[in-house]
């Protein structure tokens, strides 16, 4: 009787880790297969550099569009913020704004542009962010263009 019972527990264990094993190993397929590859690319940004700059900046380069983010350096300010930007695709302005308001600008609530992208264009981006009394707090310049 011991021995059916040890072999008996010693196959639920071995049945245990299986399942465990196969469960563990389809939620890795899963999560891994339903990832969309995006061609993602960060591109290189120029500034000065400021004592007080107060932003990040993320570019990313997707096929089909560009994605300009400034992201506020403290994640726990929230403030109103001027900018002055300048996005061009092959020397032609296609978005431009000057002393434009952004308000309750945040780590969650970035100033955000996004554009769209044509395969063998070269982009430039120009950005200054001012706050509400006229300091500059982010200055940057960019170029983006294809890896062909």
């Amino acid at each position: 009787m011991t021995k059916i019972l040890k072999t008996i527990l010693i196959s639920f264990i071995v049945l245990l880790i299986l399942a465990f094993a196969l469960v563990f190993i389809g939620n890795f397929y899963c999560t891994v297969s339903d990832v969309q590859e995006s061609g993602e690319q960060v591109a290189s940004i120029d500034g000065e550099l400021l004592e007080n700059d107060d932003f990040i900046a993320r570019t990313y380069g997707y096929e089909d569009r560009l994605v300009f983010t400034y992201i506020p350096r403290n994640p726990d300010m929230i403030a109103d913020y001027y900018a002055d930007y300048d996005i061009r695709e092959n020397n032609n302005t296609i978005a431009a704004g000057d002393n434009r308001l952004y308000e309750d600008v945040s780590a969650e609530n970035p100033i955000f542009f996004e554009v769209p992208r044509q395969e063998s264009a070269v982009y430039e981006m120009d950005m200054v962010i001012e706050d509400l009394d006229r300091n500059q707090v982010h200055n940057s310049s960019l170029t983006i263009e294809s890896q062909n």
